[in-house]
């Protein structure tokens, strides 16, 4: 299925392309043949590897399913989008502007239907008993019941149980029971199996080398669910270190190479833009503002712990009459120490813009965990066991938990608890698109107005 996917999804990049330029330039529509053929041909082969890269084909049967396939298309479809202005521009632009908006939007229409077809008609032949996996399973403890439950709610992976194995028999058994696991082996030879899972608690290294031994012997797949899985919550990850392999506790995507790249280009390149176009002229403006309101300087600096707690000097403009308890004490409501000025630049967050500089510089970045006072960190670290986990990737301008509205004071324990915990999340499902998501939110919120932006 995957091969007809990816055949289906060639065909209509191709097809919607020879649509637009048809709408776009119907008398035209054979000038410039090569050129327009060269860009085709450049389309198919940027959405091979996007595709590919984005495991839209790999092991699609196990992939939670339709919305996750939606949204991996569109990050396919915007690389087409760029790849289109990019050749355009190098050979002249012999496509006009509109033809770009007309192909993402006309691909979308066109992937959405073709998708949702494919989808309900593999449905359709699964449910009439085509194309299915027959699994047995060696087991009937959590993990057991676990993926019986997943597979039986969602029909579309297109999996078969045939029963389980278990050294005695279940009273609340949920599929039938096969027999011992010494029998496993004749029932191989006679029986139409895909794969076997293995979901038997506490079972051993021995007795996994024993089932995997009847198992390859009969020429079939063997999939091991390891007992702890259920403990962190799908968080685990298997790698290597050297040849040795290891189980990760916790899913890290800022540790893989292309996403770091990823994300420090975007924080370069949007912290630039903002300091060039923005910056140049607001912080005069600025500048001026805060000095005629208070006496003290136009730049607040304190240090704050950043990536692998190292300590920099986080900057932003001074919002507050200078003062001793900058370091000691976070604002609050209807704080004494805020100036007029400061007031507004608190509320708009234009106060936090120059660390703008501390993103380009490396330091920080436009999207992760808020950084904390140096006192602060000292008190939550005692009284959550894992706030420091938060400083394994760098803090941000905005963050996961600021959109979700723990922004600002943190009036209780809940609170810092809480804000801990979207900033655990966010390290652990980090993607480029879930960055643009925050920055978008974080712009709505700023015009229209948080409770707790003083």
């Amino acid at each position: 299925m995957s091969l007809v996917r990816l055949i289906a999804d060639l065909s209509v990049v191709a097809f919607t392309y020879i649509l637009c330029i048809y709408i776009v330039q119907p008398d035209t529509f054979l000038d410039d043949f090569k050129a327009k053929f060269f860009l085709l041909i450049i389309l198919l082969w940027v959405w091979f590897f996007s595709g590919t890269s984005n495991n839209l084909y790999n092991d699609h049967r196990i992939k939670p399913g339709f919305s996750i396939e939606i949204y991996k298309t569109l990050k396919s479809v915007l690389m087409l989008g760029l790849t289109v202005i990019i050749v355009s521009y190098f050979s002249r632009s012999f496509l006009p502007a509109s033809f770009v908006i007309m192909y993402a939007a006309a691909l979308m229409f066109f992937f959405g239907t073709e998708k949702y077809i494919i989808n309900r008609l593999v449905l359709f032949l699964r449910k009439q008993g085509f194309n299915l996996r027959h699994v047995i399973i060696v087991g009937h403890g959590n993990s057991a019941q676990q993926f019986h439950q997943l597979i039986i709610n969602n029909p579309h992976l297109g999996y078969d149980i045939l029963g389980y194995f278990e050294d005695e028999p279940k009273e609340t058994a949920l599929c039938p029971y096969l027999g011992t696991t010494t029998n496993l082996g004749a029932f191989l030879k006679t029986n139409r199996v895909n794969e076997v899972i293995v979901a038997t608690p506490g079972i051993t290294i021995g007795e996994i080398e024993e089932i995997t031994h009847v198992v390859d012997k009969a020429g079939i797949r063997v999939r091991i669910i390891p007992d702890f899985h259920f403990q962190f919550y799908n968080r685990y990850e298997f790698k290597q270190f050297g040849n040795i392999p290891t189980v990760s506790l916790r899913k890290e995507p800022l540790e893989e190479t292309y996403n770091k790249f990823t994300k420090r280009t975007f924080d370069i390149v949007f912290s630039g833009l903002v300091l060039l176009l923005v910056c140049s002229w607001l912080f005069i403006i600025i500048s001026i503002f805060i000095k005629v309101n208070s006496k003290g300087p136009v730049l607040f600096r304190q240090k704050r712990l950043g990536r692998d707690r190292k300590e920099f000097w986080c900057y932003k403009f001074r919002s507050m009459h200078v003062n001793h308890d900058s370091d000691k004490k976070m604002a609050t409501k209807g704080d004494s120490r805020i100036t007029s000025v400061g007031r507004f630049l608190r509320k708009s967050s234009l106060d936090e813009f120059p660390q703008f500089w501390n993103v380009l510089t490396g330091n920080m970045s436009i999207v992760g965990p808020r950084p904390h006072m140096s006192i602060q960190n000292t008190e939550y670290q005692e009284i959550i066991n894992n706030y420091l986990v938060r400083q394994l990737i760098k803090p941000g301008i905005t963050g996961w938990a600021q959109v979700n509205g723990y922004r600002g004071e943190i009036e209780s324990h809940y609170d810092i608890k809480s804000r801990v915990s979207y900033d655990i999340w966010y390290l652990e499902n980090w993607s480029f698109f879930l960055d643009i998501k925050i920055v978008y939110l974080t712009v709505w919120n700023i015009f229209k107005g948080e409770d707790k932006a003083y």
